[in-house]
């Protein structure tokens, strides 16, 4: 309320302070600045031949609100009814691993096709990490953002995320993006977002998700928002103090 400009990460952030604050500022007094293509992840390398299993790639901390909230009972339930998929859980607290893997045994999927790990630790993990697996699955019932969708996105891995996050409102706007968004918690329909994926050639399906990060990164450009947003900062200066110093 305080502030002179308020900015929102991602579309879903900022429609919802432009709603908390209606009744004090205009919606340009909330300024949107949504993630571009992480310029270090998209140099990873990944193999073209199309292997026997499809692995899934779920990430979280394993708690009572990620199951809920991030949806990985959805994640576990469409994992499960894929008998050539693995879910691969990362995220776990250290020694809590096991009990993090018997929640998701719980929702039916079979020991056998889940493996759980703790956290990654750095960037150089994350991107090895990224070519051990097919496809990242996001899930999430609401998320402010989701900054590992667009990671994924970032290293030329296809992804499935949930509308209601920001990052699958972001990628839901660009041409072809909304192939990539699924707006329901039905485990079933999830399932069947991995199966197209899963049945197209290996080479189409990293092809396919290369030009979405770049016409992801196209609309999305971290250079052009941060000098949109000095401006704004420049001018909301010089409208207050009469005087703008750098």
């Amino acid at each position: 309320q305080m502030a002179d400009l308020v900015v929102g990460v991602g579309p879903k952030l900022t429609e919802a302070y432009r709603r908390y604050l209606s009744w004090c500022k205009e919606n340009q007094d909330v300024f949107e600045f949504t993630p571009g293509v992480f310029a270090d992840f998209a140099s990873v390398q990944h193999v073209s031949q199309k292997r026997k299993r499809c692995t899934v790639l779920l990430f979280g901390r394993g708690d009572d609100e990620d199951f809920l909230l991030k949806g990985f009972d959805i994640a576990a339930k469409s994992v499960a009814a894929l008998n050539d998929t693995i879910l691969l859980f990362v995220g776990a607290p250290i020694e809590k691993e096991d009990g993090i893997a018997k929640r998701f045994l719980d929702f039916g999927i079979p020991e056998k096709r889940l493996k759980v790990r703790s956290f990654v630790d750095s960037r150089e993990s994350l991107k090895r990490l990224f070519c051990e697996v097919d496809l990242v699955l996001m899930p999430s019932r609401t998320e402010g953002f989701g900054l590992t969708g667009l990671e994924a996105l970032s290293a030329g891995l296809p992804v499935v995320v949930s509308k209601n996050s920001g990052f699958g409102e972001a990628l839901h706007s660009v041409p072809f993006g909304h192939f990539f968004v699924i707006d329901s918690e039905d485990p079933n329909v999830w399932t069947g977002a991995i199966k197209g994926i899963w049945n197209r050639d290996r080479q189409v399906q990293l092809d396919e998700a290369r030009i979405l990060r770049d016409i992801y990164g196209e609309r999305y450009n971290w250079s052009a928002q941060c000098k949109d947003l000095c401006k704004k900062m420049a001018y909301r200066l010089v409208n207050r103090e009469g005087t703008l110093i750098f």
